[in-house]
């Protein structure tokens, strides 16, 4: 239960401390190099651990990443350093409530993965769910107002930002997969290791681009990368140790309640984030969709 309550209050500090972030670094592309430096040396660490544990090394285990994983992780990579690339902008224009609501949602993309490719075969409730979600991001996305939006500094029409929201939950979802993909093709002994070339590649993704477009390396906007680094991995880390403590059926959808709940509380007190009926509708919708997808 202490890890399912961890899990909740590390995703929730992610959009937390972007939102805090926002006007008080100049280099966003700082921020996530940082970030991933940090989820790097972590991983790290927790390789080591794995390399001394005395069980490991009596079976005579190897090190090493399959072929599959090695092509998965710089790929993952991308992908994860992509995510929040988005979700910073998300958050400017949207506010804090939105995007890290869309990130809970994302689930329902290796769901319908695995329903395509991997032959499961879901209840009809179950597919009420993701049509639900679906639907919930929509609604979200024209009931929201936060950031640039709230200000009336958003141009956008709201087609574009419903757009725009379920190209966020998919690119998400993207992220969630490469993880199941591991955890269904790759030795989950591996994972420390996988994790370390993962956040690796997203930091080397980073790094390209801030090369390319020169940008200066301010250490206040390095600090914050270190302290959404630490939110950042274990999030997954203790998500996990939720599942190996609870099934799946209560982990996700109280982790999703709770977080889309929590953002849209803090998103409204503390930073005066704006939600009408419709994103009050939304919320609900969210939490029962979830519920149904993992029944």
């Amino acid at each position: 239960m202490i890890d399912l309550l961890l899990t909740i209050v590390c995703t929730t500090s992610i959009g937390v401390i972007v939102k805090l972030a926002e006007t008080r670094i100049q280099e966003r592309l700082t921020m996530l190099l940082f970030n991933y430096i940090i989820a790097t040396l972590i991983s790290a660490v927790l390789f080591k651990l794995s390399i001394a544990d005395s069980e490991l090394l009596s079976i005579g285990r190897n090190f090493t990443l399959s072929t599959f994983s090695l092509l998965l992780a710089p790929i993952a990579g991308f992908i994860f350093a992509l995510n929040f690339f988005l979700m910073i902008i998300a958050i400017k224009k949207r506010g804090v409530a939105l995007p890290v609501s869309l990130m809970r949602l994302s689930a329902i993309v290796p769901v319908a993965a695995s329903l395509i490719f991997f032959g499961e075969s879901p209840r009809w409730l179950q597919v009420i769910g993701m049509v639900g979600a679906l639907i919930a991001a929509v609604m979200m996305s024209v009931s929201f107002k936060g950031g640039e939006e709230m200000k009336g500094e958003g141009r956008d029409s709201k087609f574009m930002l419903a757009l725009w929201s379920v190209g966020l939950l998919i690119c998400f979802g993207l992220a969630d997969l490469s993880m199941k993909l591991f955890e269904r093709f790759g030795d989950t002994l591996d994972k420390p290791l996988f994790l370390a070339v993962l956040f690796a590649c997203a930091g080397l993704s980073v790094l390209i681009v801030m090369i390319a477009k020169r940008c200066r390396l301010r250490w206040v906007d390095a600090l914050w990368g270190v302290i959404l680094g630490v939110p950042n991995y274990f999030s997954s880390w203790f998500l996990v140790g939720s599942l190996t403590e609870l099934p799946s059926y209560i982990v996700f959808p109280t982790v999703t309640a709770a977080t889309v709940m929590l953002i849209a509380l803090i998103g409204k007190v503390f930073f005066k984030e704006e939600f009408g009926k419709l994103g009050l509708i939304g919320i609900v919708l969210t939490m029962v969709s979830i519920v149904l997808v993992n029944v």
